[in-house]
């Protein structure tokens, strides 16, 4: 029917990311950013934003972060209220988001030292993932001796 679906009817179990009649308004704007915009994202959906240059896409995308407080409708995750960043959303910046300082192995590992994981589960975890985003070989590396796309792989990972 080319129209967003109700957030506010019945979901099923599957709904993870609900954005109901989401609106933006930064501070000194006159016009919105974003205007009651409804998105009712499953898991497992694959989903683009596509839209001209200013249109509220990557306002709607923070809002979904949790990195901007929508000033007007409700956005939840599993039927939690998002209320700022969380370990279950993960934001993937158009330019990389690397330390300079760490390795791909520290870059890919610093969330996991950040939350307490032990060295051996951290290390087994970024061992996978490495695998996963195909820098075998170059966990060793720093930022600066990656191409641009290996750099987004590693802030990926």
């Amino acid at each position: 029917s080319g129209q967003a679906p109700n957030p506010t009817e019945a979901k099923t179990p599957m709904s993870h990311l609900i954005l109901d009649k989401v609106s933006v308004l930064y501070d000194g704007q006159k016009v919105p950013a974003v205007e009651r915009v409804s998105l009712d994202i499953s898991k497992g959906d694959f989903v683009v934003l596509v839209g001209r240059s200013g249109s509220g896409k990557t306002s709607l995308l923070n809002v979904a972060a949790g990195q901007v407080e929508p000033s007007g409708g409700l956005a939840t995750v599993d039927g939690r209220p998002i209320t700022g960043p969380g370990s279950d959303r993960a934001v993937v910046f158009q330019n990389d988001a690397l330390f300079p300082w760490l390795t791909v192995a520290e870059n890919i590992g610093f969330g996991l030292r950040e939350q307490g994981r032990p060295e051996r589960e951290r290390n087994e975890i970024v061992a996978s993932y490495v695998d996963l985003v195909g820098l075998k070989g170059f966990e060793n590396h720093w930022p600066k001796q990656l191409s641009g796309g290996m750099q987004q792989r590693t802030a990926i990972a």
